[in-house]
């Protein structure tokens, strides 16, 4: 099997769940909440779509491993070709029906991430990459913007649970940087980067599932990600600086202070 072969079953799984994504964009009929925590929701969207990727991804590729945000995932060894699925990112925002929402599948190896699909169907836009291949939107090649100027930099900030943190930093950013929105999808935030819409995105308290496929998608596109501490991106990884390269390093001595 080639990387082809897998960005073909990533994309078809995609598109074919983005039709019960869109039928019920807005008007979920389950809504409950995940782990006691009233912020984190789940519906009965999330379940099916992820049931579905499974199905699809499985009957080609039946020895691959997958780790999802609603059933979770296999004790992975050092060789395993894992699929890291989010079914919605941005599971308020699909509810409440803005479309800031998407399917997320993601393909990592022992390298890190191989290859990434992040499908809104509301907006129809498909970002995809595939490591050394380059990043694309809608089968047309996205590069990340070329500011330089961190005076400039227009870009995203996502908080997930980590309220204290963005409590902490936020207020700070907002006066050194010039403009931050919230989007509410770390998944999409990453794809804007990649583009050039945003110029940077900085997330606290995230899982894997949310920036799995992201990654590759923005490094692909010529942008730079790592943890607050300047660390490697992986499966661990809690919070992240993600930029246009350019002042990359700016934004991480930012941090450093706060």
């Amino acid at each position: 099997m080639t990387t082809s072969d897998y960005l073909k079953v990533a994309v078809s799984a995609a598109k074919q769940s983005g039709k019960i994504f869109k039928q019920s964009f807005g008007k979920p009929k389950n809504v409950s909440i995940k782990n006691g925590n009233p912020r984190d929701l789940v519906t009965e969207i999330d379940k099916a779509i992820e049931t579905q990727i499974r199905k699809n991804i499985l009957k080609h590729f039946p020895f691959h491993k997958i780790i999802g945000e609603e059933f979770g995932g296999q004790e992975l060894k050092k060789n395993d070709l894992v699929w890291i699925i989010d079914p919605v990112d941005g599971t308020t925002n699909y509810i409440q029906g803005l479309p800031f929402c998407c399917i997320s599948i993601g393909l990592w190896d022992k390298q890190g991430p191989l290859l990434g699909v992040i499908y809104n169907p509301v907006l129809n836009q498909l970002f995809s990459a595939v490591r050394g291949k380059g990043a694309f939107l809608n089968g047309k090649k996205i590069t990340v913007s070329p500011k330089k100027d961190l005076k400039q930099a227009f870009g995203a900030y996502g908080w997930g649970r980590g309220i204290k943190q963005a409590a902490k930093t936020f207020p700070k950013l907002v006066k050194i940087l010039y403009k931050i929105r919230t989007t509410g999808s770390a998944a999409l935030d990453l794809c804007y980067v990649a583009a050039g819409i945003f110029d940077f995105h900085i997330q606290a308290e995230i899982n894997v599932w949310d920036f799995a496929a992201g990654t590759i998608i923005l490094t692909e596109a010529g942008g730079k990600m790592t943890d607050w501490r300047g660390g490697k991106i992986g499966f661990a990884t809690k919070n992240y600086l993600a930029s246009n390269n350019n002042f990359h390093q700016a934004l991480f001595d930012i941090f450093k202070k706060l």
